[in-house]
Formats: structure tokens, C-alpha cells, sequence
């Protein structure tokens, strides 16, 4: 399996080179232009019915002056974006990356849905997001809507979308960087069109030698630098068949990493295909999207003693392999004046599961488990917008889910004689799931624009969190197969202003109602066995399960400045302040009042970008976040942190261009998690990466 792994990695690595090969062969000879295909389609971009609810968008000239070169924490400055923890995916476990908007419930599987080129790119099995998969220098445009409920996006876009359209052109984009850490990344990305065909090949590599995830003063001969290399190959054909664009799109990626001790590690690799069919016909336009994923990853576990000179493995998941495949079909018309509507429908079939070796005695594994199952989800929906006077847009939209979760099992055996230890097979569940919304957008004149939304979401518990148990030191965490699907209830209000003078502003209220919200809830913190789960607790570890909270409520606020003062120089600043409270936990009384963990009540953003002459642009980002506590218990507190980060280039010509960026360039401490011994985990402090760019 190993070797299998380190082949991949190869490959890709050797796939990646080529493309910067044949960037370079491209440029060697003369050739023959023909006018660019692009391929769009109404699930990208901002539809009427979408204006309501405030959508953000970011082009690709503000993603490339970002101080931040990895996608996610570019997309910091947004208010409300995060990831389950502070720390980005430079040396986060991807299992802790799923999204969080608005402070919305932050968990490892997030609550949000993020697409690519209209695909949904959530892990299969747990729902969280592979950003080295997605290098910032490939994005043309990023549209994150924050709330918003289900829309035409259905399951896990409980808390909000983000849309990805990735860049297609002619001709050759290279970037190549290195920096503190041993750290390397660079794209390269080639592409062509002739007799009405466009064809394209990019690939990217990321490596770093890593940062220390244990604070100082506990670190101990057992820590080491958690370091990461990730692999990822795309290629892109694409046509026009009449008046329908077609385009098909084959994927690899590969990601290798280090969590910080010798035996921690996990490895992921991946294969995706897709292809995107959008009509055209005057009134009537169509997408239609099919897409199959097939991904398997590995992680290892382990506890360390207490001085930190020693790790004993706990838990190898050699194994977890899953598969996504479905399809999306959306028809936009105009069936009067004034109106728009869309209709459409999507499916989602899912199938994983974990296979590992736990129970660690006398130095060898004594246990395997398996554990998985499938699920199902599909879903109609029809959306509506009338603009039929100038300024205002009135919205709504309904959908309808039925989902069913299949095959659940969780089998135990014993590893040398094969006995049976546990075999649960839980029972097929099924149900439909409705939801709505509805808004309205109404630019008042030059100055005032006011817009108020009211929808519902949902959520169905990812496979990972039905089935998959975990642990991290001594502190483990159970699956609960009896979860139930997550409901939200939202509204939201809005004003923006453009006094003048190149001033705009906006502010957002937003209350929102969660139910039966996944968290890992603490259930025991002695040691022993828990005879409920089965489980036994190390000593200074604790034993908590993914259970649903009956109720949460979110509420609070967000602020958006931007002034451009003059050509050359843009000042923005953003604000979210974010008041999260479990005011019903079920059994679990004694979480009542208490502020949900990973969602500090406050959070922003300084930037300015200046241009004091036309081939230098300089950047900078002051970015802040308050306190926060690491758990529902509200007993570990993180402290509040402010970080600096900073990005210069200056253009030598069209074709080539020269940049810096330094994050965090204070070294500020940023705790991203306290675990139940004490220990604190901290993020990256200065890093920094200087590069080139060529554009042909």
C-alpha cells in the first residue's frame, strides 16, 4: 500500500513537470490562434434570485494580490469565512477542514457547500475540503454566499455556498515560489484551441518541510515539524456541439502528510471526472453537470506520555476509501417580462467506509474494524425572480429532498484469530426534507440599496460522522449512526451605501436556528471504560460522541468598508461579530447557555492595496479574531490573536512579473487548539515566499 502511495506520488509529481514542460514547448515555436471557448453556466456568477442574499465575489485580480498563497486563507479577509480551526491547511489535518461561515456551527465536516466549475468538492466520506487541491493561481472568480439556506444547492449548504469558477485560456500561465520551511509550491498550466476545440493541462505541487504544532514550552523529543507535500494534474477538453458548450474535465491529486509526531501521519489520494453541458437558446438556457469522485485516505493515531519523549500508536485507518458520483440538471428561462425561473433537480450517491487497526497491546494492533455505509440524496427545486421594476428584485424559491442512508456497519474482529468482537448493522432511515426561501433586493437610488431574506436549510450527518470513530492523543471521539439531519432556519437584513467620494459600505443582521447541530459533546473525562460505548479512557484523555444539539441559536452582525481614494490606492475593512448559544442541548444539560466551540464572537479584517507606480503594487492585511473556546464545555479558552501580512510585486511586462509575501510577519501567536491535558497547539508564525510569474 505504501509503495502504491509513493508511485502516486510520483506520477503526479512527473505529470505536474510535464505540464511545465509543455508550457515551455509551447512557447518554443510559432502557432496558430483561434478565439478562446469559455464555458459558463447559471450555477456560477450571481442570478437575480441570488441578490438578496448578499453574495460576495472575488475576482481573480484580488485573489492574485492575496498575502496569503493557499486558497482558504486568502479567503479570510471575507467576514465570517473560517475553517473548523484557526489553523489554515498549510498543517491542518484535513479532517479539520471543512468550511464555516457567519460562525455558523464550526465543525470538521463543515456546513457549508463548496463547488468547483458547478462539481461539489466536500470529501465524499466527510465532508470536509481539500484547499491544496485548489492552488489560489487557478481560480478565475470565487463567490461566497453566507446563508442563503438550500437554494438550488441542497444538502450541506446549510450555512452558505462558495462557488469556484477556475481559470480556461490560451496560451501558458507558470508560477514557481520557495520560502521559509523548505517550502515550494508552483502551476503551471497550458492550454489551446484549434477547429473549435479548446484543450487544456495544468498541474501544481506544494511541499514545505513544516512548522511545529506543540507550544514551547511542551514540546519534548517526540515533536517534529508537521511537513506536507500535495500533487494535483487537470485536464480540461472543451467544445462547442451546436449551440451547447461541452466540457470534460479528468483529475489527480495527491497529498502526503506529517501531524507533528513520527508516527502521525495521513495520506490521500484521488481521481475525479466531470463534464458540464450549457445551452443557450434566447429564453431558455440549460446546465447540466455529471461527475464521479473516487478518493481514499489514511491516518494514523497515537498517544504521547506525558514528558513527550514517547508516542505509542492507537489507531491506524489504513484504509478509507470512498465514492461520490451524481449528476445536476438546471433549466433557466424567461416566461414573461420582468420574470426569471429556474428549475432543476440533483442526485448524490455516496458510498465509504473506514478500515483500521486499533487496540494497541504489546506492540502490535489487536483489533480491525471496518465501518461505512451509503448514502443518497435527491432533491428538486425551483427558484423565481421578478425585476420588473427598475431597482428592486423580489425572489423565492422551494426544494424538496429525500435522502436514505444505507448499509451502516460497524464490524470488529479480533486480529490474530479473526473471533467476532462487535458487528452492528444498523438499520436503513430515510426521509424527505422541504425547504424555502424568499427575499428582496431594492436599490433605492444612487446612495441606498436595502435587501431582507428569510430561508431554511439542511444538512444530512456526513458518513464520517455516523460511522468513523477518532482519536487525537488521548482524547477519543465516537460516531453516532442514530444522527439525525441538521435543520436551519435563517433571516437576514441588509443595507449598502455609496455616498460618493468612491465610499461603499454595507451592513448585515442575521439571526439563524440550528437543529439537532452535530458536536462532539465530552461525556466522560476519567479514566475507565465507558459501558455505554464501549470505550476505554486513558488516563488525562476523554471520551466524547457526535451527538445533535437540539437547539442553537446564532445571531449577530456583519460590516463591509471599501474606499478607493484614489486610482492607485484601496482601503477596505471588514467586521463579523457572531453571538453563538446552545439554548436547548438535549440530554446533555449542563452545555445550556454555553457559546458553541471554534466561533470566536468577534473577527475582522484591514486591508489596503496601493499602487505608487504602475508596475509595483504593494498589500497589506492586519487579520484579528477574539478569543474563543476549543469546546462545547467552554472550559479551554484560545486567545484572541492579531496577525500582519503583507504582498509586493512589481511587473516587469505582460509576460513576467516578480513577488513577496510574508504572513503573520510579527511571529504573532496563534493558539489553534487546547487539548484536555493542558497542551496547546499553535499555528504557523512568520512564514514567507518569494516567486515569479510568467503569462505567454
Amino acid at each position: 500500500m505504501l509503495a502504491t502511495r509513493h508511485l502516486s506520488a510520483r506520477l503526479l509529481a512527473g505529470a505536474a513537470l510535464l505540464v511545465a514542460g509543455t508550457a515551455a514547448a509551447q512557447d518554443a515555436g510559432p502557432q496558430t490562434q483561434v478565439a478562446e471557448i469559455i464555458v459558463t453556466g447559471r450555477r456560477d456568477g450571481v442570478p437575480a434570485y441570488e441578490r438578496a442574499y448578499g453574495p460576495t465575489v472575488l475576482d481573480a485580480a484580488t485573489l492574485a494580490t492575496a498575502p496569503q498563497r493557499r486558497l482558504d486563507e486568502a479567503l479570510r479577509a471575507v467576514p465570517g469565512f473560517g475553517l473548523f480551526r484557526r489553523s489554515g491547511s498549510r498543517t491542518a489535518n484535513p479532517t479539520t477542514q471543512g468550511v464555516s461561515l457567519r460562525g455558523i456551527g464550526p465543525n470538521g465536516a463543515g456546513r457549508t457547500l463548496v463547488l468547483v466549475d458547478g462539481v461539489p468538492v466536500n470529501d465524499p466520506f466527510g465532508g470536509w475540503v481539500y484547499w491544496s487541491r485548489l492552488p489560489t493561481a487557478s481560480a478565475e472568480s470565487v463567490t461566497i454566499t453566507r446563508g442563503g439556506g438550500a437554494g438550488p444547492w441542497g444538502n450541506s449548504a446549510l450555512a452558505g455556498t462558495i462557488r469556484i469558477e477556475t481559470k480556461q485560456r490560451d496560451g501558458v500561465d507558470m508560477e514557481l515560489a520557495g520560502g521559509g520551511d523548505g517550502t515550494w509550491m508552483s502551476q503551471a498550466a497550458v492550454g489551446g484551441s484549434a477547429d473549435g476545440w479548446h484543450m487544456g493541462l495544468s498541474g501544481s505541487a506544494f511541499r514545505t518541510d513544516g512548522v511545529m504544532l506543540v507550544e514551547k514550552s511542551r514540546r519534548g523529543p517526540i515533536d517534529i515539524k508537521a511537513d506536507s507535500d500535495a500533487y494535483a494534474v487537470d485536464g480540461v477538453l472543451a467544445t462547442m456541439i451546436g449551440g451547447v458548450s461541452a466540457t470534460a474535465k479528468l483529475s489527480g491529486f495527491k497529498e502526503s502528510r506529517g501531524n507533528g509526531t513520527p508516527y502521525t501521519n495521513n495520506e490521500t489520494d484521488a481521481t475525479e471526472a466531470s463534464l458540464r453541458l450549457v445551452g443557450d437558446a434566447g429564453k431558455v438556457g440549460w446546465e447540466a453537470v455529471a461527475y464521479w469522485r473516487d478518493w481514499s485516505f489514511a491516518s494514523t493515531f497515537s498517544g504521547v506520555n506525558a514528558t513527550r519523549t514517547a508516542e505509542t500508536p492507537s489507531l491506524d485507518q489504513y484504509d478509507v476509501p470512498a465514492n461520490a458520483k451524481g449528476g445536476i440538471l438546471q433549466i433557466s428561462f424567461t416566461p414573461a417580462t420582468g420574470h426569471e425561473t429556474d428549475i432543476g433537480a440533483d442526485l448524490r450517491v455516496t458510498d465509504g467506509r473506514t478500515k483500521e487497526r486499533f487496540t494497541y497491546t504489546a506492540g502490535r494492533y489487536t483489533r480491525l474494524r471496518d465501518a461505512g455505509g451509503e448514502q443518497q440524496v435527491g432533491g428538486v427545486f425551483i427558484e423565481h425572480a421578478w425585476t420588473g421594476v427598475p431597482g428592486l428584485t423580489l425572489s423565492a424559491g422551494g426544494r424538496l429532498d429525500g435522502w436514505r442512508n444505507k448499509d451502516g456497519h460497524r464490524l470488529e474482529t479480533d486480529s490474530a484469530t479473526g473471533a467476532v468482537v462487535r458487528n452492528d448493522q444498523f438499520a436503513t432511515r430515510d426521509g424527505t426534507v422541504a425547504n424555502g426561501r424568499a427575499g428582496i433586493d431594492w436599490q433605492a437610488n444612487d446612495v441606498l440599496g436595502l435587501r431582507a431574506a428569510a430561508y431554511t436549510g439542511f444538512r444530512l450527518p456526513t458518513l464520517n460522522e455516523l460511522y468513523r470513530p477518532f482519536r487525537v492523543g488521548n482524547d477519543i471521539t465516537e460516531a453516532n449512526a442514530d444522527l439525525q439531519p441538521e435543520r436551519m432556519r435563517g433571516m437576514e437584513g441588509g443595507i449598502r451605501l455609496t455616498p460618493g467620494a468612491g465610499v461603499t459600505a454595507s451592513a448585515t443582521l442575521f439571526h439563524v436556528r440550528l437543529k439537532n447541530a452535530v458536536d462532539n459533546v465530552v461525556i466522560q473525562t476519567t479514566t475507565g471504560t465507558n459501558t455505554e460505548l464501549g470505550v476505554f479512557v486513558p488516563a488525562g484523555g476523554s471520551l466524547a460522541q457526535r451527538r445533535g444539539l437540539d437547539r442553537v441559536t446564532v445571531k449577530g452582525a456583519e460590516l463591509e468598508l471599501a474606499w478607493q481614494v484614489a486610482q492607485t490606492l484601496r482601503l477596505g475593512a471588514s467586521y463579523l461579530y457572531s453571538d453563538s448559544e446552545i439554548t436547548d442541548p438535549g440530554s446533555i444539560a449542563a452545555l445550556r447557555g454555553n457559546q458553541l466551540g471554534q466561533s470566536p464572537r468577534h473577527s475582522g479584517t484591514i486591508d489596503a492595496t496601493w499602487m505608487p507606480i504602475p508596475s509595483l503594487t504593494l498589500r497589506a492585511q492586519i487579520r484579528a479574531a477574539g478569543k474563543q473556546f476549543e469546546d462545547s464545555r467552554n472550559l479551554g479558552t484560545l486567545d484572541a490573536y492579531i496577525v500582519g501580512d503583507l504582498y509586493a510585486a512589481w511587473k516587469v511586462d505582460t509576460n513576467l512579473e516578480f513577488y513577496a509575501t510574508a504572513e503573520n510577519v510579527t511571529g504573532a501567536r496563534v493558539e489553534t487548539g487546547r487539548r484536555s491535558d493542558g497542551l496547546t497547539n499553535i499555528g504557523p508564525e512568520r512564514q514567507w515566499l518569494a516567486g515569479l510569474r510568467i503569462r505567454l
